[in-house]
Parts: C-alpha cells; sequence; structure tokens
C-alpha cells in the first residue's frame, strides 16, 4: 500500500520548483504526513530541499484577507447587539445564544455557497407573490419555493412565528456584516465570500502575488466536499494556470455513481482535472472483521486482543495503526485499554474540557454563585452546592488540613444553608465561598490560588491547561464589558469553555494514531480499527439545526441531510481503500436510545461490494449474584452486647428480627448512615415535629385543664411558631418554605385534633382535667442480662386506678398492634417473631417494651396499663382505644424475648442476613452488606 499523500510527494518531488508550490490539504494533521514524506525522499537521495509551503484549506483562504477572524463568542455577541436593535422585545443574551449560534451557521452557509441573501431571507409575507413572479429562480429553486409554499395555505399559530422570525433575517444578516466590518472582523463564511466576490473585479493571480509572494504553483490536495466560494477561488485559479489538483478517488467502491461517497467525484474531476492517476496498479481489499459488544466500555476492552492480531510483537505496533473514534466520550476508556508495551501514542483529538475535574468544580461554583443569597447583612449557600465543591476530587487533593476540618464540620452540622463566613478560616476555602461580585476577577483569582497547587502534583499537565484557558476566557468576557446578570454571565462562560479541548502532546507522525473520523481525510493507514460503527454515530444522525427550511436549503443549492450522507460515506470507504487489515467494533445494546444497529456500511460491503467480512460477537456472560454467607458472631462481638455502653430498645429488636446482618452493623460496629441536608420533611421527621410540639404544649404541667385545652386550641400562632421551631431544627434552616409549608400545616392540623381528642376524652370521663404522669418519659431496665431503654410518649391517667401508655403515630397501624387480648396474644407473638417482616407488629414490640419498662415504676404504682395509640388519621373520626395489657401476650412475649437474647449472645448462631429483597432495599447499608 502506498499512502495517497507519499504518492503526491513523489509526484512532485523531482519538480525543482517545488520549493516554490504551495500545498492546500483538509487539515493540519495530513500537512504533517505530506512533510515526512518529502523527508523520506529527500533522505533516500542524499539531498536536502527548501521545503514547499502548506496550508490547511481554511488558513489558505485566510491568509488572503487583512480582516481578523473572529472566535464564536465575539461573533454572537456582536450579532445579538445587531438583534436587539432590530427587535424591541429582544430576550436576554443567555436566551439567544443557543439559536444565535444556529443563525451563525445558516448566515456561514449562505456565505460559503454564494447564495443571494436577498433572495433566501425574502420575508415569508412575500412568498404568495414570489409564487406568481418566481422568474428570477433556477427551475430547481423554482420547485423547492413551490413545495414550501404549500405548507403554509394556512393561518396558525405556527406561521405567525415563523413571519415573526423571518421577518428581521435579511436586515440582520445585513447589520452584522456592515458591524463586522466596523469593527475590522469577519467570520469564516464572510472571508470565504469576500474573496470570492473580489475575483468579480480583481485579477486572482494579483491576490495570490500578493498574499503569497514568490509562489508560482497551488496544490489541492485530498480534498472533497467543495463549497460555492472555494470552487470560485479554484477555477479562477484553474484558469489562470496556477493550481493543480490531486483528488484521492481510487476504490472501486469509491467510484460506484450508486455509491454515496462518489457524490461529489464527478463533478470535481470534470472542473479540476487530476494532476496524476493515484493507485495505477490498483487496490487490493482490506481483511474486513466486524465485532459485535454489548458494551462502549467493552470495545475499548478488545484492543489489546485486536492489537496483538496485528503484528507478533506488540510492541510493533506504530503509525501504520489507526484508531477511530467516531465517539469521542470512548477516548479515556481508549487510552486506559492501550497495552503497557506500547509507548508511543499520538492523539490527534483533544480531550474535551467537559469530562475534566476543572470543569465540574467550575459548574459547581456557578451553582454555588447563582443559588447564594444574602441574609442578615451575610451571604449564604445552598447547601447541594457547597457539598457538590466538597466532593470535587481536584480540590480534595490540594485543601489544607485545617479546610478538611472545616468540610467536616459543615457536613457535621448539616444546615440547610451554609454561612460564608464559615470558611474564612482557610485561605483558599475563603476565596471560593465568597460572593463573586465581579465574576472575571473572582475566577482569575480562584485560578491564580489553584494552580500553584497543582503543580506540586504529578499529572496535572491537562487541569493546568483547562485552567490557563478559564483564565484567558474570563480575560476575554470582561473585556467585553457585558452588561448582564451573573446567571448570564455564567451561561456564556459556559457557552465559551463548552467546545473547548486540550490536545494531548505527542509525536504526530510516531507512535499508534487515535483519531476522530475528520482527522483520517487524506491519510492512509495499513490497519484501521473504528470504534462504535453504529447507525447514528457512523454515519451520524443528527441534523444540525437551522431557520433554513430543508426544501428551500435544497433549492438554493445548500448543504442538506444527503450532503452529509455523502461527506460522511466518503470519510469511510476512503479511510479503508488503502488498509490490509480493517476492524468495525459496534455496540450491540438495545436499551434506552441505542438501536444496536450496525453501521450501514458493513452491510453495504457485505451485500453491495461482495466484501468476505469475517464477524464475531462478544458476550457478556451473565455471573449470578454471589449470595453472601453469615457473617460469624464472635466473642467479642457479645462483650460490645454486655458493654457498659450498649443498650437495646424496641427498633433495635426490630432491626435484628428483620435482619441480624443490619443489627450487627448498626449496633455491634456501630456504623450509622451520614448526615445529609434534606430538601424537606420525610415521614420520620414529620413524626418527630409532632412529638416535639405536642411534648412543648404539654411540657412543666403535672395536670392538663378543659380551659387549658380549649385555650390551646385557639391559639393557632404559638402552636405554628412552635411547629416552625422543630421544623427549622430538623432541616437546620433558619426559614421554612416551599413543600414544607404544607407539612406545616399537617401537623398543625394533627395538633389541633389531639387537643380535641383529648377535650373529649374529659367529656367522656366526665371530668375536667387529667393527670400527666410523664412527657418524653425515659425508662431503663435490664432483661436477661442485656440493658433495654425506651422513651414513652406519654403517661397519663384520666381515671383512678388506670394509667394510659400513650403512644403517637403519624404512620399506618395495624390491627395487632394494638387489639391485643388472650385470645389473640398467641398469633400476635408469632406474628411479631415471624420471618415475614412486612407482616410482624412492630408497634405491638414496642408497647410491650414499654409495659415492661413500667413494672414496679413508683409513677405507675399499683394502677392498671393500658396502651392507647394516638394514630393522627384516625383521631378525626374516632376517639382512641385504650388496650389493658393482655397477661398471656406478655407471658408468651417474656418467653420469646428471653429466648431471643440467648439465641443474640450465641456466637454459634451467625449474624445472619434477610432472604427479603425489600429489607435489603431500604437498609442503610447495603452497598457494603455483599448483597
Amino acid at each position: 500500500m502506498t499512502p495517497f499523500l507519499l504518492q503526491v510527494a513523489r509526484h512532485y518531488h523531482p519538480a525543482p520548483e517545488i520549493s516554490r508550490m504551495c500545498f492546500i490539504f483538509p487539515n493540519k494533521r495530513s500537512i504533517a504526513f505530506f512533510r515526512k514524506y518529502l523527508g523520506d525522499l529527500c533522505a533516500a537521495e542524499g539531498k536536502a530541499m527548501i521545503a514547499p509551503k502548506c496550508l490547511a484549506i481554511n488558513e489558505f483562504f485566510t491568509s488572503m484577507t487583512p480582516l481578523v477572524p473572529a472566535d464564536r463568542l465575539s461573533a454572537a455577541t456582536i450579532l445579538y447587539e445587531c438583534y436587539a436593535a432590530l427587535n424591541p422585545k429582544a430576550e436576554p443574551l443567555d436566551e439567544f445564544v443557543f439559536w444565535g449560534n444556529v443563525l451563525l451557521s445558516d448566515f456561514a452557509e449562505v456565505d460559503k455557497y454564494l447564495v443571494n441573501p436577498s433572495h433566501i431571507f425574502r420575508n415569508v409575507a412575500d412568498f404568495r407573490q414570489m409564487q406568481d413572479d418566481m422568474d428570477y429562480l433556477e427551475p430547481a429553486q423554482k420547485e423547492a419555493m413551490e413545495h414550501f409554499l404549500r405548507q403554509f395555505v394556512r393561518d396558525g399559530d405556527y406561521k405567525r412565528r415563523f413571519l415573526r422570525i423571518w421577518d428581521i433575517l435579511l436586515p440582520l444578516y445585513d447589520a452584522f456584516n456592515a458591524r463586522m466590518a466596523e469593527k475590522g472582523m469577519a467570520t469564516e463564511g464572510q472571508i470565504y465570500r469576500r474573496l470570492a466576490e473580489r475575483l468579480d473585479s480583481e485579477s486572482v493571480a494579483d491576490l495570490l502575488v500578493e498574499a503569497f509572494p514568490g509562489t508560482e504553483k497551488f496544490v489541492f490536495a485530498g480534498l472533497n466536499a467543495l463549497n460555492e466560494c472555494e470552487k470560485k477561488v479554484l477555477r479562477k485559479m484553474r484558469d489562470a494556470h496556477l493550481a493543480e489538483f490531486c483528488w484521492d478517488f481510487s476504490s472501486t467502491e469509491i467510484k460506484d455513481p450508486a455509491n454515496r461517497s462518489s457524490f461529489f467525484l464527478s463533478r470535481n474531476i470534470a472542473d479540476f482535472p487530476q494532476a496524476f492517476i493515484p493507485d495505477p496498479e490498483g487496490l487490493p481489499r482490506p481483511v474486513v472483521n466486524v465485532v459485535s459488544v454489548p458494551s462502549s466500555a467493552g470495545q475499548a476492552k478488545l484492543l489489546p486482543r485486536i492489537l496483538s492480531s496485528l503484528t507478533a510483537d506488540t510492541k510493533s505496533v506504530g503509525i501504520n495503526t489507526a484508531i477511530v473514534l467516531p465517539d469521542e466520550g470512548l477516548l479515556l476508556n481508549v487510552l486506559n485499554s492501550i497495552p503497557e508495551e506500547i509507548r508511543d501514542v499520538n492523539v490527534t483529538m483533544g480531550y474535551p474540557m467537559h469530562g475534566s475535574e476543572f470543569s465540574s468544580l467550575l459548574e459547581d461554583i456557578a451553582a454555588m454563585q447563582t443559588g447564594a443569597r444574602e441574609k442578615g447583612g451575610y451571604v449564604q449557600f445552598y447547601h447541594r452546592h457547597v457539598w457538590g465543591i466538597f466532593s470535587n476530587s481536584l480540590l480534595r487533593s490540594v485543601i489544607s488540613e485545617k479546610a478538611e476540618a472545616i468540610i467536616r464540620q459543615v457536613r457535621l452540622e448539616a444546615k440547610y444553608y451554609i454561612d460564608s463566613r464559615t470558611f474564612s478560616e482557610d485561605p483558599l476555602l475563603g476565596m471560593i465561598f465568597r460572593p463573586a461580585s465581579d465574576i472575571p476577577s473572582y475566577l482569575k483569582e480562584l485560578i491564580c490560588a489553584l494552580a500553584p497547587l497543582l503543580r506540586l502534583q504529578d499529572g496535572r499537565e491537562m487541569e493546568l491547561e483547562f485552567a490557563m484557558f478559564v483564565y484567558k476566557a474570563a480575560t476575554r468576557l470582561e473585556g467585553l464589558e457585558l452588561d448582564v446578570q451573573p446567571r448570564t454571565w455564567w451561561k456564556l462562560f459556559a457557552q465559551l469553555t463548552s467546545r473547548t479541548a486540550v490536545p494531548f502532546k505527542g509525536e504526530p507522525l510516531k507512535g499508534l494514531q487515535i483519531m476522530g473520523p475528520l482527522e483520517t481525510r487524506a491519510l492512509d493507514f495499513d490497519n484501521v480499527v473504528v470504534l462504535s460503527c453504529n447507525e447514528g454515530m457512523f454515519p451520524r444522525r443528527s441534523v444540525a439545526p437551522s431557520f433554513i427550511p430543508a426544501e428551500l436549503k435544497k433549492g438554493f443549492g445548500l448543504p442538506t441531510y444527503e450532503y452529509q450522507d455523502a461527506v460522511w460515506a466518503y470519510y469511510f470507504y476512503r479511510m479503508i481503500q488503502r488498509a490490509s487489515n480493517v476492524w468495525l467494533l459496534s455496540d450491540s445494546r438495545t436499551e434506552m436510545s441505542r438501536s444496536g444497529e450496525p453501521s450501514r456500511y458493513i452491510l453495504q460491503l457485505q451485500m453491495l461490494y461482495g466484501f468476505d467480512v469475517r464477524r464475531w460477537s462478544v458476550d457478556a456472560p451473565l455471573h449470578e449474584g454471589r449470595e453472601e454467607g453469615p457473617v460469624p458472631k464472635t466473642d467479642g462481638d457479645v462483650a460490645v452486647m454486655h458493654g457498659e455502653a450498649f443498650h437495646l430498645s424496641a427498633s433495635a429488636l426490630q432491626n435484628y428480627l428483620n435482619c441480624p446482618a443490619s443489627f450487627y452493623y448498626s449496633k455491634i460496629l456501630g456504623l450509622k448512615p451520614s448526615d445529609e441536608v434534606s430538601e424537606a420533611l420525610d415521614a420520620s421527621m414529620l413524626g418527630t415535629v409532632f412529638h416535639e410540639t405536642m411534648h412543648r404544649l404539654y411540657e412543666g404541667r403535672t395536670v392538663i385543664e378543659e380551659d387549658f385545652l380549649k385555650a390551646a386550641s385557639r391559639d393557632t400562632g404559638r402552636i405554628l411558631a412552635i411547629i416552625q421551631e422543630n421544623i427549622k431544627k430538623q432541616l437546620r434552616s433558619d426559614e421554612v418554605e416551599g413543600r414544607n409549608l404544607i407539612f406545616e400545616d399537617i401537623v398543625l392540623k394533627y395538633v389541633l385534633q389531639v387537643l380535641k381528642t383529648d377535650l373529649a376524652l374529659l367529656k367522656k370521663h366526665h371530668a375536667k382535667e387529667f393527670r400527666v404522669l410523664g412527657l418524653e418519659l425515659s425508662r431503663r431496665k435490664t432483661i436477661g442480662g442485656f440493658r433495654f431503654v425506651g422513651i414513652i410518649d406519654r403517661l397519663d391517667s384520666f381515671s383512678p386506678g388506670t394509667v394510659r401508655v400513650v403512644d403517637y403515630k403519624t404512620g399506618k397501624v395495624g390491627e395487632m398492634d394494638i387489639h391485643i387480648d388472650d385470645g389473640n396474644a398467641s398469633q400476635v407473638v408469632d406474628a411479631i417473631f415471624g420471618d415475614d417482616n412486612s407482616k410482624r407488629p412492630k408497634i405491638a414490640l414496642q408497647l410491650y417494651l414499654y409495659d415492661e419498662l413500667l413494672e414496679n415504676d413508683p409513677r405507675k404504682g399499683e394502677a392498671e396499663t393500658e396502651n392507647c395509640i394516638y394514630q393522627t388519621g384516625n383521631l378525626f373520626v374516632q376517639l382512641p382505644e385504650s388496650i389493658p395489657a393482655s397477661g398471656e401476650f406478655r407471658r408468651l412475649m417474656r418467653e420469646r424475648i428471653e429466648g431471643l437474647l440467648k439465641q443474640m449472645e450465641d456466637t454459634s448462631v451467625p449474624w445472619s442476613r434477610t432472604s427479603d429483597p425489600k429489607t435489603c432495599e431500604i437498609c442503610d447499608f447495603k452497598t457494603i452488606c455483599g448483597r
């Protein structure tokens, strides 16, 4: 195989005037290879030469204008100035940026394809008149226009909105061009158009002499799809005998008129004759291997095996092998999969900034700054934004011990909003967590603080490159003096940096080549490995958004979907035409948006051109979930349970009955989930707020009188104040807002209903008051050698000789939780100690322990104990029942509890795992359990 660029070099190398030539290629990568081939030819002859000038096609056009090429952001802001002047109701700049970029793309196409803007941007309101008089249009344009007009035969909102946009397209285009000219700037499309239009009145030879003094001939090599500006310039150069053309169309497949890759072939060769015929001996077909892999990362993991199959010594894999990535998201996976013995790797693709740790940090900082608020004269930051910054690995790698201590304290406090003063003791955190009144200065100060710390670490070169770009971007935006809100500024900044990529440093002419499809233009490799060779990825399925309908684009000769399809087809067939080995890997998954469909090119090779395609598939083996065995119980575990600090409660016993392993993690190892800030009250918090509110209302009173209950029911302001205080405490916030206002109202209704219930119970007992024996009453007792503790919500008495154990419940209460007598005692006990966690009467277990803890308690004395549940939902429809403690139930429970406690301290009984998957779903320890 002789690479195309080597053939070009051989054709022109003997010419003595080669040093006075200029070679124009599709991209910079092809320039590097061409120069290498020229150098090799000179070295073989032992002669030196003056290297010719080499340019990419866009550099060639830019070199012939005095205008300064405008970057995307500058062009977008100038376009917005023009748009706002034409539209008094213009939306903010950040909302304009997206479709402002669409307009820039449309304007660029109109310019590059020399379309008359007054024709294509004519007001849609004039279309009916245009339908009557279209003599100035070509037949194809007339047909497209008539098809387009048929879509607007009736009035409607879509038509009105369409008309409003098109009303200003032409004046916006004119104003934008005038404004750019005033500033001495130009977009690439404007540069192309102005050069092409100059040739209507000026000699191309004169223009070239001025721009390229000493250059006598221009060679265009490896181009394909030419726009009208390029065609016009090339025709003028052809007619002036100043240009020659080298087209890369050799394989049978590209020459096939039925193949989309040949779309531009016949016209290019007819207009610009070939300087020489490449590959006169013909091209052999490559060996094509197609591999189906049910994973994107799995494709990268196959690379070592594929590369080892290409040569006996993997170390020798070098510049003759290219890995092509239509999906740039696979770049890191590919780099991590390259065998260690391949030391030389050249990555043509840049690593996108949006995938870096530095970009993630900036996104979190932007969110924090735009979500900040001022209260009491100080700035506060929303907890999620703060914790997002804390989680950034780049920041965590450079912060001090003092900063770590501050972070731990902030996490421990778990506040809803965090005051900026919290971070003042650490210079770096203090700088980050401060209000950014001047955002560009804030960003530059941040980078100046981070960069020296990153330089001290190995492997941070890429992040430093991103930091440098951010510094420059902030300086550029600062220079624009944009009068926008901070949120808009951050959005513009994100737009500016979203497409940024840092090129990898490496020797472009040495080692394994990794590149995107566009970088393969004009280049040839013996071995080509293409990943993500799926329909929709290669070729790309997406169509760029545009304000110009497809019918109009086709009629006016602008690029359409068919054009893009032809370009992608050329990329593929040109890329493999001189290869010896081709590996095409596709992702076979069909979930979500993936169709799992291989690229159409694979079927074309096999079905249309008769390639002997070798198909392989990689199966992802399904491994059954490994069932973790029980955790062994040790003497140390038993010692913990009998230690001074250890105690059991109703919830601990329930946890053990549900899953002994969960009990082991929480009670024996002392593990607990980290505190997190809740956005709104959950069920547990709601119950806590209700409990605390009732406690505050009755606190300090030994007797609750009827008059007190009536007065308290009317004093909703005080109750609301207590509720709000408790909600703030639960959320660690200094205000109640959003959904929590609804929960506040719910708790208020619950509290008022409890007061009404107690009034009704007084009436039922014909009393004016009832006694309060205890609120949030804590009791301890040793049972079976274990210390037990329990907190009783309320202990009261409405009649002599009877004491009620009252438990407030905002959740569900089952029939067996409270209605227990000697007749069903055995059934309830079996359910408590049964295997079905969902049917376990947990409240019954809790009330039993309360009765045990109150046995022989002086507050109860000789009075009989009754259990009563204030279930908030039922209080609105009926009074709560007081159920006497069943003697049989207590007897059976004592027996089972004693047996359970003996089991818990028996080292021959391990900490087993539950068999109930629903219990695992809500377990705090599911990530470490092994299930």
